[in-house]
């Protein structure tokens, strides 16, 4: 599933001094904390909530993290995505070159997911303890090595070996990109910004069966991962050069630039501590909330199993679903933005995370009743439970630094998107086993919805945790 408050992310300071470099340790002096904070002191004020007020001409320069950061981190992950899902396009070729039967087929698939837990955690941790820029660029550099590697596979051991090893490359990306975002973007805007992040999943849907299927059409299934598995090695050279771990490393970030983040994010969250992973494994909110984004992803695999199916039935030639298919992700993108910019300016971030759960699950546990002949009422539900699935996101991300402490945020960041992920690999082998027990795909997208449900009353029951975190920074802030 990819990933501030009082006390939050020690990494967005720590690696700051006064001369503008990176610092090889945890924390800052107090001098340099103190002088930090005296940085643009009256372009910026703040009452904890991340209310703040900066000049039109200073904020005109805080937007290049938008118009760069941001933009580069999305482009990063569409490629992870089209390195991801993109065996499934191949997949008949694929059987017949090699050999493999259905059972083959789902393992060579789902295996990927298996690698994907395993550096979840050390990618969160050395994010922020070491560099997340460096941390990102060395495993796109593995990750593009596997996926070339899968075009180049002469039997079904080789292939699952790939995919496998791209899994546990790809794994540790998104936790450190959620580090990155955190030492960026302040209280009043990380809701956007991993609004934005998450944008990456409807834009990398729109575009990448049209771009699978064009290089198809050309070649075989190993011209398409080999082709696809080029792009690691273009984004390592973007992200090299358009990345930073701060914005006094970013060569396109001005003075007054740096000057005002700084100010903004030091009016918003707390002094940078040492990073400690055994804070976060024994931080009861780290197994909370990974227990909810488990749940989440568990729960809307159920999505998987029915709707798409029937809005192909619904309509019956190629371009009619080509086209009603491109309607889900464009609602979902427009669900993202307006739930993450709503909650940066109401800070009901709990809110924003319950609504779309509890009416994705109770769309997805109804999706059953919908038949193929309703056509527009099963785009109109298809698009809605994905709006759902997705919407979240950006809140989700929010409650997540606000209640880990800034010693916790890498690992726990880690431990948090593991578990979610764990959750959507094992919803396959659950539905499965309920459909072959039962016979019932309604139970199963029952249990599913139910699941997304429940995920969204954990997330109303940690409001009163959120409130308190936030009214401490508030008197802080005021102190």
């Amino acid at each position: 599933m990819n990933i501030t408050n009082s006390r939050q992310d020690a990494g967005a300071r720590n690696t700051t001094s006064m001369n503008g470099k990176a610092m090889d340790g945890d924390a800052m002096t107090n001098q340099d904390a103190i002088g930090a904070r005296g940085t643009s002191a009256r372009q910026y004020s703040s009452d904890g909530h991340g209310q703040g007020t900066v000049s039109s001409e200073s904020a005109r320069h805080l937007n290049r993290r938008w118009l760069i950061l941001i933009p580069v981190i999305m482009f990063i992950y569409i490629i992870a995505y089209m390195d991801r899902v993109n065996i499934g396009f191949g997949l008949t070729q694929i059987r017949e070159a090699l050999q493999m039967n259905a059972s083959q087929a789902g393992l060579a698939s789902g295996i990927f997911f298996i690698g994907y837990l395993i550096l979840q955690i050390p990618g969160g941790y050395f994010a922020q303890k070491w560099s997340a820029k460096k941390v990102v660029a060395v495993l796109m550099l593995l990750w593009g090595i596997c996926a070339v590697a899968e075009g180049l596979v002469h039997n079904y051991e080789q292939l699952l070996w790939a995919r496998f090893m791209l899994g546990v490359f790809e794994g540790g990306v998104q936790p450190a990109l959620m580090v990155m975002i955190n030492r960026w973007f302040s209280l009043s805007e990380k809701t956007r910004a991993n609004s934005l992040f998450i944008m990456h999943n409807p834009i990398a849907t729109i575009i990448t069966g049209p771009f699978a299927g064009l290089l198809l059409s050309f070649g075989d299934w190993r011209m398409l991962f080999i082709i696809q598995g080029l792009l690691p090695f273009l984004g390592i050279a973007i992200w090299w050069i358009l990345s930073a771990d701060v914005p006094q490393d970013a060569k396109w970030a001005t003075k007054e630039e740096v000057e005002l983040i700084d100010a903004k994010r030091q009016a918003e969250e707390p002094a940078p501590v040492q990073t400690s992973w055994k804070e976060a494994v024994f931080s009861p909110y780290t197994w909370i909330l990974g227990l909810l984004g488990f749940l989440v992803w568990f729960g809307f695999y159920g999505l998987q199993m029915w709707l798409p199916t029937l809005l192909k039935e619904s309509f019956t030639s190629d371009w009619e679903v080509g086209l009603v298919s491109v309607i889900p992700p464009i609602v979902t993108a427009i669900a993202i933005y307006v739930n993450g910019r709503g909650a940066d300016r109401d800070h009901r971030y709990n809110l924003r995370v319950a609504v779309p759960l509890i009416l994705g699950g109770i769309v997805l546990a109804c999706s059953t009743f919908v038949t193929a002949d309703m056509r527009w009422l099963v785009v109109a539900i298809y698009s809605v439970a994905v709006a759902c699935q997705l919407s979240f996101f950006g809140s989700y991300w929010t409650i997540n630094s606000i209640l880990l402490t800034p010693a916790a945020v890498g690992t726990g960041f880690g431990i948090i998107n593991g578990v979610g992920n764990f959750g959507g690999f094992l919803g396959p082998y659950v539905g499965g086993w309920i459909t072959d027990a039962t016979g019932s795909l309604p139970l199963a997208t029952a249990i599913f919805g139910g699941a997304v449900v429940a995920a969204g009353l954990i997330a109303l029951a940690l409001t009163k945790a959120v409130r308190r975190e936030l009214n401490n920074r508030t008197a802080n802030a005021q102190a």
